[in-house]
């Protein structure tokens, strides 16, 4: 089998490992109905959408999505969705497809993710999920039950609604009836802490039985975290945020303002800033600096997460063809249910 151009004779070799050698006889073992689901995760700038590709072209797959933001139409400059050239190189499901003004959940990412790698498999391809949201992860691995995500949107739904019609000295008060101990953590003036603790406490205190109208089975995922150094982490977001800039962020930012208004999905990194230029409150270059400090402050509670997934095969991403060739033997070692 010839090698990709795009693969290094060290990926090569691994594509060509799998079961004898032969692609299909590897992308068959790996998408029998009870295999583990392939799951590129990683922080933000990390490389995962340029190793999926590869793993993709090399196991015949087709990516799925699992970021939250990525899912929202209108905004692929901000949010890093694939570009046209990406999906000439390999099919890209469950990108760009909601109005900003809509919200989504790890319960709903489950359903819609369920079906979708159901579908792939059903046209004989492989289910590459490639993604940041560790969340979404791991709720279709079974961590979290769906009974109790659906609860917890409940809870976030209730929350929304009164945070519209009370002031926060109020929600601050409800707090401290709730969770006395966190209202005395959470500062009066902090809304987004407030919030969250309103919802933790109201979730801890929700009467849901365990694993009540559960899924019937739980995905099994074999899970390759991509890890790269902090110094040329930050020099990769430098890079993104100021290319985001630079092919029109703001002009995004404020097209989706204008049809939708305020719509949940601009709370993403970098569109209050590109909001800012716009008003004339912050120069491009301000802008710019902010949106690669909140990038990193996010991609360093990604990192957080993903550490707690201890089944995971950790793979250098500072170089790409290393990084590739460690992923496609990861796919090459999966093994089929017994």
């Amino acid at each position: 089998m010839s090698r990709p151009s795009h693969l290094s004779a060290r990926a090569a070799h691994y594509c060509a490992a799998g079961c004898g050698g032969a692609r299909e006889n590897l992308q068959t073992r790996l998408n029998g109905a009870d295999c583990p689901v392939l799951a590129i995760c990683g922080p933000t700038s990390s490389g995962k959408s340029e190793i999926a590709l590869r793993l993709a072209a090399a196991l015949d797959g087709e990516i799925i999505n699992a970021d939250s933001r990525q899912i929202y139409a209108g905004m692929s400059i901000g949010t890093g969705q694939p570009d046209d050239a990406m999906r000439a190189r390999a099919p890209h499901l469950g990108y760009g497809w909601l109005s900003p003004e809509q919200r989504y959940s790890a319960a709903r990412f489950v359903e819609d993710a369920d079906e979708t790698i159901d579908a792939v498999r059903e046209r004989g391809k492989l289910p590459l999920l490639v993604g940041g949201t560790g969340l979404y992860i791991e709720a279709l691995a079974g961590t979290m039950p769906l009974d109790r995500l659906f609860a917890e949107e409940a809870v976030r739904e209730r929350v929304r609604a009164e945070a519209e019609v009370h002031p926060l000295q109020t929600l601050h008060d409800w707090l401290s009836v709730l969770s006395p101990q966190s209202a005395s953590r959470v500062p009066s003036g902090d809304r987004y802490r407030i919030l969250r603790a309103i919802e933790a406490a109201l979730t801890a205190r929700s009467d849901v039985p365990p694993r009540s109208n559960s899924r019937p089975r739980q995905r099994r995922l074999q899970i390759v975290v991509l890890a790269v150094s902090p110094r040329e982490l930050e020099m990769r977001v430098q890079r993104r945020v100021a290319g985001m800039f630079s092919a029109g962020l703001i002009g995004e930012a404020v097209s989706v303002r204008r049809r939708y208004g305020d719509a949940p999905a601009l709370s993403g990194l970098g569109y209050a800033e590109a909001l800012a230029v716009d008003a004339g409150t912050a120069t491009q270059q301000e802008a710019v600096a902010l949106t690669v400090r909140r990038t990193l402050r996010y991609a360093k509670r990604q990192r957080t997460w993903f550490r707690r997934m201890h089944d995971a095969i950790v793979v250098d991403a500072s170089d790409v063809d290393a990084a590739a060739a460690t992923a496609l033997r990861a796919a090459r070692e999966i093994k089929t249910a017994t």
